[in-house]
């Protein structure tokens, strides 16, 4: 939305993640600012899940973390698969446009993405501008490290880039 709304001249700047930013860098849009350059970390990607699916299901949500992981894994090990399912879902987007984004994307993937407590809290922080109640929530009651902490501590993270 932010790029249509800058083609349209409905906003002056806009945020935007890849590869959006690409694609307007391209139309000749200038970057004002680089998130990642300046270290701000914003939690634009999370998985989510009740408590109680995780008390009563905790093989489910390993079983879940996994595939995240080996799809990781997939993204950053089989390129041609990768661009090709880029091509697929990101129509219109030239081989340009492609390339950056798997290279902004593989370079900021985690091979084991653990949850973080300090960009939950900038969340909250960015949340309570306009909800102040935000800023009452802990963010340790929200995120929660032990399921990835298991799976990097079992060895499959590191057994997947072995192979």
């Amino acid at each position: 939305m932010g790029l249509q709304a800058l083609e349209r001249g409905v906003v002056d700047a806009a945020a935007m993640s890849s590869p959006h930013m690409f694609i307007a860098r391209k139309a000749g849009f200038k970057e004002l600012a680089s998130f990642d350059k300046l270290g701000v970390e914003y939690p634009y990607t999370s998985v989510v899940v009740l408590r109680q699916t995780a008390a009563k299901q905790p093989e489910l949500i390993e079983r879940f973390l996994k595939c995240i992981v080996e799809g990781i894994f997939l993204f950053k090990t089989n390129k041609a698969k990768t661009l090709a399912a880029f091509k697929r879902y990101m129509k219109g987007a030239d081989d340009e446009i492609l390339e950056e984004t798997y290279q902004h994307t593989r370079a900021s993937l985690e091979d084991a993405p653990h949850p973080s407590l300090q960009v939950v809290k900038a969340a909250l922080d960015m949340l309570s501008l306009q909800y102040p109640q935000a800023k009452q929530t802990d963010a340790s009651l929200i995120v929660e490290p032990s399921f990835m902490k298991k799976i990097d501590d079992s060895g499959f993270v590191k057994a997947l880039y072995k192979k």
